[in-house]
């Protein structure tokens, strides 16, 4: 490892792999990018805002090597002293951000079908890092894990008690490292003590979500046991009464599943303005 260690920072989504390089020194970004349509013929490569390049080979590993060899040729990947992994859904087994261990990644393989699109992917990609970067500490920084000191009261949900014993169905919220580092930051900008304060933080996008924080903690958050909770968001639905999507079933003969897609994929923004997830698309063509 050279004298100038930098830190290597990966996300893993359901179709891509977003990274960043950072100087360790002072967290400057020396280098970032996405890899994007992972499994499919038109996955590419694109650095630092470059042109789109091709993939060769279309898995996470395969892409990973890319971003690999795109360090090696900045002479980066000797330095890389430490790789951090975003993993969406921690449940209630992770409370904190944790070194990646073989019981780690079982743990993290556990909680998986809580959250399938995205940690099947998140696996992938500390396999395939492992692979690349043997003997380099990995940590995995949970999605979930700032939500873990709400109160029953805040996530349990009003179904019977055996569903959350027997199957962990509660509120776990998500955007947890955005909620964490915007509330830290508004401490400090506004010169606020950590242990005497009460803050609501909203993290916009694509997805979307709202937390309220008390003395540095999350007390209360507005995505629930999935994503799918909470604000409407570019293509999820946000909170709707059960009842109603029980009443389009009995009308539409849809399925779980069917519904299931309707209410992730075709909802939100682009449901309500059957034109776009993208509020600036749709903004411009209603005005």
């Amino acid at each position: 490892m050279n004298e100038f260690p930098v830190v290597l920072v990966i996300n893993c989504g359901s179709s891509s792999i977003k990274f960043s390089v950072l100087d360790a020194s002072d967290c400057e970004v020396l280098m970032s990018g996405i890899a994007d349509g992972i499994n499919s013929e038109n996955a590419f490569l694109s650095v630092n805002g470059g042109e789109p390049a091709p993939l060769a080979h279309h898995s996470y590993e395969g892409a990973l090597k890319a971003i690999a060899f795109e360090l090696e040729k900045r002479n980066l990947n000797d330095s890389v002293a430490l790789i951090g992994h975003r993993i969406a859904h921690g449940g209630s087994i992770f409370t904190e951000s944790a070194i990646i261990t073989d019981e780690v990644i079982d743990n993290i393989r556990r909680v998986s079908p809580l959250a399938p699109l995205h940690n099947y992917a998140n696996l992938s990609g500390i396999e395939s890092a492992q692979q690349l970067f043997p003997g380099v500490t990995q940590v995995a920084v949970f999605d979930t894990s700032f939500h873990q000191t709400m109160a029953p009261e805040a996530y349990l949900y009003g179904l019977p008690w055996k569903y959350y014993e027997e199957l962990g169905v509660r509120r776990y919220g998500f955007h947890g490292t955005s909620h964490r580092y915007v509330s830290q930051r508004a401490h400090s900008l506004l010169n606020l003590a950590e242990d005497d304060s009460g803050l609501v933080v909203a993290h916009l996008g694509n997805g979307a979500s709202i937390c309220a924080v008390r003395n540095g903690q999350s007390v209360d958050t507005s995505m629930g046991m999935t994503p799918l909770e909470g604000l409407m968001m570019g293509t999820r639905s946000g909170d709707v009464d059960f009842g109603a999507m029980s009443w389009v079933a009995s009308q539409t003969n849809q399925s779980l599943g069917d519904l299931e897609r309707v209410v992730n994929k075709e909802s939100g923004l682009l449901g309500i303005s059957g034109l776009s997830s993208d509020l600036r698309v749709s903004g411009k063509s209603l005005a």
